[in-house]
């Protein structure tokens, strides 16, 4: 091994850009425009909900060679622009939808109060102050007291955790008074099932926040109306920095047609929004 005289104690990235950034969101397509408002671009999205259930939208970060994780956490993939398009899509739903992988190893909160170009949009919607929550977890296996839980708004209702009805019961006990649980499924949670549940709720849209499991059944079972991905400019390769995919699962049964309708562009970025064919 070519030795260079000195050692590394962590792998070499490219820092992310400072706070400066972010504010220079160019449309590369389908016509340029320069100095777009996020909040503005994906408010204005048609999003005509499908008979029965809500507009799904799943929205991830990955590398340029496919990862959507760096030591386990999608937000060192991430930016200023990159926030500014999570907050954006964040405004535009009517709930949260996450798998309880994802929840444990993103730290989840509870969604915060927009700022107010977010909060202004939404309350001519009709819309509540802030989305609502959804956690999908066959085995319950979530901690009562973590924040996603306690920390909330007393003005919101609490999240809704989705189960199979075979879920263990002292699992549901310890949840119950924090959380509303609703089974779905005997031993997989389903999402067609659910999705009706949160239409009933009254949710137009829901955004879907991975992980890749999650992202795999919604994929398989038809549900995904929306895909918005944003590419970072890294390269992360390799297993040992749990690098994983979009999604993970087995081959589709069927290949998914999307079409490219947008993209946006800031600090090497790109922010690609694609419809289900």
């Amino acid at each position: 091994m070519l030795s260079t005289g000195f050692e590394l104690s962590a792998p070499l990235r490219r820092p992310l850009p400072t706070e400066d950034y972010g504010h220079r969101v160019q449309r590369i397509y389908p016509e340029p425009t320069a100095d777009l408002d996020p909040t503005g671009v994906y408010f204005d999205d048609d999003r005509p909900a499908p008979p029965g259930r809500p507009w799904v939208v799943t929205n991830m970060v990955a590398s340029v060679d496919g990862a959507t994780a760096v030591d386990g956490q999608s937000g060192n993939l991430g930016g200023p622009a990159d926030r500014q398009i999570f907050k954006a899509l964040r405004g535009c739903a009517d709930m949260i939808l996450v798998g309880a992988g994802t929840v444990r190893a993103e730290k989840y909160r509870p969604p915060r109060s927009p700022a107010e170009p977010i909060a202004v949009r939404r309350a001519a919607r009709g819309q509540a102050t802030r989305p609502r929550l959804v956690v999908i977890s066959a085995s319950l296996n979530l901690n009562p007291e973590a924040s996603l839980f306690v920390d909330r708004d007393p003005e919101d209702p609490p999240p809704i955790v989705a189960t199979v009805t075979t879920a263990p019961a002292s699992r549901w006990a310890n949840l119950d008074s924090v959380a509303d649980v609703v089974a779905c499924g005997e031993t997989q949670v389903d999402l067609n099932g659910l999705l009706a549940v949160l239409d009933d709720l009254g949710a137009h849209t829901v955004l879907c926040e991975g992980g890749p499991d999650l992202n795999h059944q919604l994929f398989a079972s038809g549900l995904v109306d929306e895909l918005c991905l944003s590419v970072s400019p890294q390269i992360i390769g390799g297993v040992e920095t749990n690098a994983r995919s979009l999604l993970t699962g087995p081959v589709l049964s069927a290949a998914t047609r999307l079409r490219l309708d947008r993209v946006l562009t800031e600090d090497g970025f790109l922010f690609c929004r694609y419809l289900v064919s």
